[in-house]
């Protein structure tokens, strides 16, 4: 027997994910316009699609596999069709105004590899063994990942490769 989501239920997945997909697929896109495109693209999907999910975690998984795959086809779909930039547009006062843009600008400048991983990681607070899930890879690989964009982030910002990463008795630090 098939189970629909009546419009409350709808409301409530929205309310509670939306901010989080908004920032995934800013992060991918980086413009307000696609943005808001593709996150209503992700809840027309869940709307049509309905799927049963186990907890409110297995929700915004989904909702994460389903934002980053929507964007990754809009790339696809812009590297073969002109683009106009609009990032100059007073909608970008949105992102301007937030609490440590400088360091999510950075982030965001990062190459896509890095970017996703450290945003998954310190923006959504999934775990190293989610985001592996989440973006197909092994989790060596996201660790990989995550220290070598940690290394890149840190000489954007002007630190040296080694501040920060390692501690002062040289041994490797462990939390990311």
């Amino acid at each position: 027997m098939d189970e629909y989501y009546d419009s409350e239920q709808i409301r409530q997945i929205y309310e509670r994910n939306v901010d989080d997909i908004y920032r995934l697929c800013f992060s991918y896109l980086k413009n307000t316009h696609d943005c808001e495109d593709a996150v209503s693209a992700v809840f027309e999907k869940l709307m049509k699609k309905q799927p049963v999910f186990m907890s409110q975690k297995q929700e915004k998984a989904w909702l994460v596999v389903t934002a980053c795959n929507h964007c990754k086809s809009v790339l696809r779909f812009s590297l073969r069709h002109l683009r106009v930039d609009i990032s100059g547009l007073p909608e970008q006062e949105y992102w301007d105004n937030r609490e440590n843009t400088e360091l999510l600008e950075l982030v965001l400048s990062l190459p896509e590899k890095y970017r996703i991983v450290l945003y998954l990681y310190f923006y959504m607070g999934y775990t190293l063994a989610e985001i592996s899930g989440i973006i197909k890879v092994n989790e060596s690989t996201v660790r990989s990942r995550m220290f070598y964009g940690k290394k890149k982030l840190l000489k954007l910002m002007g630190g040296t490769e080694y501040e920060k990463i390692y501690r002062n008795n040289g041994a490797y630090k462990t939390d990311p």
